[in-house]
């Protein structure tokens, strides 16, 4: 790995919650911009992860929102998630469908499956989460059969959006208090962007595209004025402006990516 492939480790004393919970994820009043980039991230990983028949992987399943969406269409699959809490929340989810999908507690870096066993292995909103995320992605392309895929999707931290808003903010003579949208969370051991993304993968990964979705979110005031315009003329600029992320991924506010595995994979340090 050259120099300009660098990953930062924003902490190497992080300590994974076995217990995580999801309710702090979003705020209280969830605005058009942040609506409409869940709306695009769920969609495009399960549209980039279906595989007619096949046999999935969700790794960092959660509450098994996004693997229920891939089992309706008909689809099978297996769940992993480390925190007990999660898997509580994905049995209940799973029983209220009735719906049946097995649910593993395991870490990501060590993926308990064979090799080749999954059709799709997808990881969505989650790789930022893990103590060595590019470990936990060799993982993902083991478990996969060499014709399928492994879809990721993560925030961009660097994204058009975060950094016209850092910038509006350190203009400002009286600062907001508080954590800002493009403050790393406390519950991340890296911080994602295009560049970070690509050098996560290529060890493991040869990846077939990469993609964004959703852009401008986190300017300050713009989710504001999003709500307060006619909502057919927001779904135009929310769409307009997912047009430009899509084709400038480095922009944008999510990062997708798809690749296949490569062979032989690379051993890498725990």
């Amino acid at each position: 790995m050259n120099k300009q492939e660098k990953i930062e480790i924003v902490s190497a004393e992080h300590k994974v919650d076995l217990h995580w919970n999801d309710d702090h994820v979003f705020p209280s009043e969830i605005n058009p911009d942040l609506e409409y980039l869940c709306e695009k991230m769920i969609g495009e990983t399960l549209d980039a992860a279906y595989h007619p028949g096949g046999f999935f992987l969700d790794v960092g399943c959660g509450r098994a929102v996004d693997a229920i969406q891939l089992l309706e269409r008909g689809m099978s699959g297996v769940g992993v998630e480390v925190s007990d809490v999660m898997i509580e929340g994905a049995r209940k989810a799973l029983t209220e469908k009735n719906l049946r999908m097995q649910l593993v507690r395991a870490f990501g870096e060590n993926l308990p499956f064979a090799d080749n066993t999954f059709d799709v292995v997808y990881c969505k909103g989650a790789i930022d989460h893990f103590y060595n995320p590019q470990l936990a992605i060799r993982e993902m392309a083991r478990v996969t059969k060499p014709d399928g895929w492994v879809v990721l999707s993560v925030a961009n931290f660097e994204s058009a959006g975060f950094r016209l808003g850092r910038l509006i903010t350190q203009m400002r003579i009286r600062k907001p208090e508080g954590v800002m949208p493009w403050d790393t969370p406390v519950d991340h051991t890296i911080r994602v962007d295009y560049r970070v993304l690509k050098a996560l993968v290529k060890p493991s990964l040869q990846h077939e595209k990469i993609w964004g979705t959703s852009l401008l979110f986190g300017v300050p005031r713009y989710g504001g004025l999003l709500k307060r315009l006619p909502k057919p003329l927001t779904r135009i600029i929310l769409r307009s402006l997912n047009l430009i992320a899509r084709h400038i991924p480095s922009t944008a506010d999510v990062l997708m990516l798809r690749g296949h595995p490569r062979h032989p994979l690379p051993d890498l340090p725990l």
